[in-house]
C-alpha cells in the first residue's frame, strides 16, 4: 500500500490568501507533513513536495507533475490537501472532493470528510465530485481535501494553529488507516515523543515549547529537531519577535 500526499501550490503559486496574509500553500505543506508523520509507521508514502516550491514552471506543468510523481510512484490512493477560498468571507466550513462517485475515491473522501468534521468541529459541507486536474488523471483511487476557507477570519485563525493542523492531519490518517484496514499508533504514544524529536514532554520547557509551535511562533530546523540548547543568532531573534508580535496582532482582529 502506498499513498502519495500532495500538498497544493508551493513557490510562486501560494494558492489563496487569508485576511492577515496566511498562505494556503504554507497550510498545506505543514498538514501534508503532519500527515505523512502519522501514515509513515504503517504505509509507504511520499510527498509531491517537501518545501516551498512549485513543480512546474506553470500551473499547468505543476499540476502535470503531480500526477506524474503519484503515477510513477503506482500509489494506491492520491490525497490533495487545500484550503478553501471564496469572495464571501462568511463562506465556511470543510468539503472533501472525489472525481465520480460509486469508487473507492469516494469511499475514501467519505470518510476523511466524517473524520474532519468531528475531529475539527466546522460545518459539513459534504463530499463532492469534480473533475479537478490532480484527481482526474491520477489513476489510483483520488481525494482533494478542503479544510477549511482561508478567506474567512475564524477559520483563517484556526487554520494557522499547529494544533488544528495537526488534529486535521490525524483525522485523515485514521481514514487513511480504516480505509486500509490497519490501526494508527495511539495518539498517546505520538504526544509521548513531545513537540519535536529533541524535546521530550518531560522536559522543563516542552509545554512553552508546544505552545510556541502552535502559534506559528517558532518552528524546527530542516531535519525536524528544535536544538532546545544552541544559542539564538541575532536575525533568528528578531525572527521570533516579529512571529509573536505578528500572532498577537492577528488575535485581535
Amino acid at each position: 500500500m502506498k499513498v502519495m500526499i500532495d500538498p497544493g501550490h508551493g513557490g510562486r503559486d501560494p494558492g489563496a490568501i487569508g485576511p492577515t496574509g496566511l498562505r494556503e500553500s504554507d497550510v498545506a505543506l505543514s498538514v501534508s507533513k503532519a500527515l505523512f508523520a502519522l501514515l509513515e509507521p504503517i504505509v509507504s508514502c511520499r510527498l509531491t513536495r517537501e518545501r516551498d516550491v512549485a513543480l512546474g514552471s506553470d500551473v499547468n506543468r505543476d499540476l502535470q507533475e503531480r500526477v506524474r510523481i503519484a503515477n510513477a510512484y503506482d500509489a494506491s490512493v492520491f490525497i490533495s490537501i487545500h484550503c478553501n477560498a471564496a469572495t464571501a468571507v462568511a463562506a465556511r466550513g470543510i468539503e472533501t472532493y472525489c472525481y465520480m462517485r460509486g469508487g473507492n475515491g469516494e469511499k475514501l473522501a467519505q470518510l476523511i470528510q466524517k473524520n474532519l468534521v468531528q475531529a475539527l468541529g466546522l460545518l459539513d459541507r459534504g463530499v463532492k465530485t469534480a473533475s479537478f486536474y490532480v484527481i482526474r488523471h491520477t489513476k489510483m483511487p483520488a481525494v482533494l481535501v478542503e479544510l477549511g476557507f482561508i478567506t474567512n477570519p475564524e477559520e483563517e485563525k484556526l487554520l494557522r494553529e499547529k494544533s488544528f493542523q495537526q488534529k486535521a492531519a490525524q483525522a485523515i490518517a485514521e481514514a487513511v488507516a480504516t480505509h486500509f484496514g490497519l490501526s494508527l499508533p495511539k495518539e498517546s504514544e505520538i504526544m509521548s515523543k513531545g513537540p519535536f524529536p529533541d524535546v521530550p514532554m518531560d522536559r522543563w520547557s516542552a509545554k512553552e515549547i508546544q505552545e510556541a509551535l502552535d502559534r506559528g511562533i517558532v518552528q524546527g530546523d530542516d531535519k525536524g529537531n528544535f536544538n532546545p540548547q544552541r544559542a539564538l543568532t541575532r536575525e533568528e531573534g528578531v525572527t521570533l519577535i516579529n512571529r509573536a508580535i505578528n500572532y498577537l496582532l492577528s488575535q485581535q482582529k
